[in-house]
């Protein structure tokens, strides 16, 4: 597992700057990530993460799961159930066109909504749920006070096992372009 600091954090946020989502998953296969996405097998095709911007969705297998990107737009919460039927899933949004999110689901449930700025305004399934899953995380209540980015990065690591790396950014994973 890598280093996670503020550098580490600085080099991941350079990576996926045209991202709006990332979506971790356990034990998802990318065929049950197309399928929750409701995106046909035969689009997809070989991608780099240097072509974000080109693709509608990106995913890669990250240790014993799935990193899912989506450079524009958010997972519906269809999508996001899906994916956790498979196991737990961690989801993350920023952009200018939806809300910022955090979503932890496991066995086909949220278990934790929330805005990272501001966890009191709309959680689910309430905010005592919401901070009680926040101190059991890996980054602990602490780093999700300070920094919510690094401490998702922390939690999504942990969970799944897997750390993004040079070799990660730089490696075929399977994209489904725009126009698809």
């Amino acid at each position: 597992m890598s280093m996670i600091d503020a550098q580490y954090l600085e080099w991941f946020n350079e990576q996926f700057d045209y991202a709006d989502t990332l979506t971790w998953c356990t034990t998802t296969s990318l065929h049950d990530v197309l399928a929750a996405y409701d995106m046909q097998a035969e689009h997809a095709q070989p991608g780099h993460l240097d072509d974000l911007y080109e693709f509608r969705l990106f995913a890669g297998r990250l240790v014993h799961g799935t990193l899912v990107v989506q450079p524009n737009g958010c997972p519906t919460r269809e999508a996001l159930l899906a994916l956790a039927q498979h196991g737990p899933c961690l989801s993350v949004q920023w952009s200018d066109t939806a809300p910022p999110g955090v979503t932890y689901l496991d066995k086909g449930q949220v278990i934790a909504f929330f805005d990272p700025f501001h966890r009191e305004f709309h959680p689910v399934p309430d905010y005592a749920s919401v901070e009680r899953w926040i101190a059991a995380t890996p980054a602990g209540q602490g780093m999700w006070d300070e920094d919510w980015a690094l401490a998702t990065i922390i939690t999504a690591e942990a969970l799944f096992q897997g750390a993004v790396d040079e070799e990660w950014v730089q490696a075929t994973h399977t994209a489904v372009p725009e126009d698809e």
